[in-house]
């Protein structure tokens, strides 16, 4: 069997893509993946064409897909739920995500067609009630607090 990994940080990363970011009270909800390719940890879940259904993309933005460590490892390497599997979609509280363009603190956050959370409004759909919780450039990790 090859090595999987072969070196370590000598500190873990302080977050990552679709973590829960505290403790507060949160809504989480079941849905099942759709979309062919799956939806990654920390990207936006819109509704599907079922009722218990998500999609990468869509006019009715639902949540942000949590990541779950315990999630089937996929063939491509990447950290997302395949077509068909139960996803955890974070519908209020703060979670973590990779910003598309610079984000600061108390700014509204919108959603991309494709999925991607910014702070762009300029051909976006804006995400109710959502801002951000910290700043961070463009691809930087950012705190999204839903409510």
């Amino acid at each position: 069997m090859p090595a999987v990994q072969t070196s370590y940080p000598a500190r873990p990363a302080a977050a990552y893509e679709g973590m829960a970011a505290d403790q507060d009270p949160a809504t989480v909800i079941s849905r099942t993946v759709e979309t062919a390719d799956g939806i990654a940890f920390g990207r936006a879940a819109f509704q599907g064409t079922r009722d218990d259904g998500i999609a990468a993309s869509g006019a009715v933005f639902r949540g942000i897909v949590l990541a779950d460590r315990n999630a089937r490892p996929n063939p491509s390497g990447a950290d997302l739920f395949a077509k068909g599997e139960t996803a955890p979609v974070m519908v209020r509280g703060t979670v973590w995500v990779v910003t598309a363009s610079a984000a600061s603190v108390g700014a509204a956050a919108y959603v991309t067609a494709a999925g991607a959370v910014t702070a762009t409004a300029s051909g976006n759909t804006p995400i109710a009630s959502a801002l951000f919780d910290t700043s961070a450039p463009a691809g930087g990790l950012v705190r999204l607090r839903l409510n």
